[in-house]
C-alpha cells in the first residue's frame, strides 16, 4: 500500500497554522484527544438554541395522540434540528404523590402550525429570536397532530409533597437521536399519574445544522 501523510492544521495558540502529525497505535487505530467538552465545539459555532413554553398546561394522564402541549416547527429549506435536550418544570403541584415524564416524536413534513409568539434563547449568548410564522422557527401550543411514534424520553420523575408548591423539574439528554428536517415538527408533552391542580412548561433545546435528510 502506498504511504500516505496526513496531517493536520493547528486552529488557534501560539502554533497557529502549523501543520501537526497524526498517530495510530499498533492496530492501525488513529490516537485523539478531545480537548473540549463533548458539545463546547458546536455550541460555538452559535447554532445552539432551546424554547419552551410560555403558558401553562395540565399534563396528559395517557400516552399523547393528536396533541401536542408544544410544537417546534422547521420552517427552514436546508438546516435540520438535531435535538440535545428535553426539559420540563412542574410549576404547580398538588399534594400527593406523582409521577410525570417527558414524551416527544419527531412528525413527518407537515404544513406550518399558527405561530404563537415564544421565544428562542441562544446557548451562545446570541441575541433572543422571537418565533414568526415566516420565520426559521415557528412555535405552536396544543396543536392538534398525527401520531408519530411517541416515546417517553429520559427516567419518570417521581415525587410527593405535603402542600401545593411548585414541584420539580428534570433535563432529559437526547444528543442527536431526534433530528427535525426542514417541513418537520419535534412535538411534546408531559404525561403523569395526576393531572388535577398541577401545570407545566415543556421545552428542548437543539442545534441548527446543514445536514443530507431521508425525510
Amino acid at each position: 500500500m502506498p504511504t500516505v501523510d496526513v496531517r493536520a492544521s493547528v486552529r488557534g495558540g501560539s502554533l497557529a497554522g502549523n501543520p501537526v502529525g497524526l498517530e495510530a497505535n499498533e492496530s492501525r487505530e488513529l490516537l485523539v484527544a478531545q480537548g473540549l467538552p463533548t458539545f463546547a465545539e458546536i455550541t460555538r459555532q452559535g447554532n445552539g438554541w432551546s424554547m419552551q413554553t410560555a403558558t401553562l398546561f395540565a399534563p396528559l394522564v395517557a400516552i399523547p395522540t393528536t396533541v401536542a402541549a408544544l410544537e417546534i416547527f422547521n420552517n427552514m429549506s436546508a438546516d435540520t434540528l438535531v435535538v440535545s435536550d428535553l426539559f420540563a418544570s412542574q410549576v404547580l403541584a398538588t399534594a400527593a404523590s406523582q409521577t410525570y415524564a417527558i414524551y416527544a416524536c419527531v412528525s413527518t413534513k407537515k404544513a406550518a402550525p399558527t405561530n404563537v409568539a415564544l421565544s428562542v434563547f441562544s446557548s451562545s449568548g446570541r441575541a433572543v429570536r422571537t418565533t414568526t410564522a415566516a420565520g426559521t422557527i415557528v412555535a405552536a401550543v396544543g396543536t392538534t397532530v398525527v401520531a408519530n411514534g411517541w416515546r417517553p424520553w429520559g427516567p419518570p420523575q417521581a415525587w410527593g409533597v405535603a402542600t401545593a408548591t411548585p414541584g420539580n423539574g428534570w433535563s432529559v439528554p437526547v444528543d442527536g437521536k431526534m433530528l427535525v428536517p426542514p417541513g418537520c415538527a419535534l412535538l411534546l408533552h408531559v404525561v403523569g399519574a395526576l393531572a388535577t391542580a398541577s401545570t407545566f412548561q415543556v421545552g428542548a433545546s437543539w442545534y441548527e445544522v446543514s445536514l443530507t435528510n431521508v425525510a
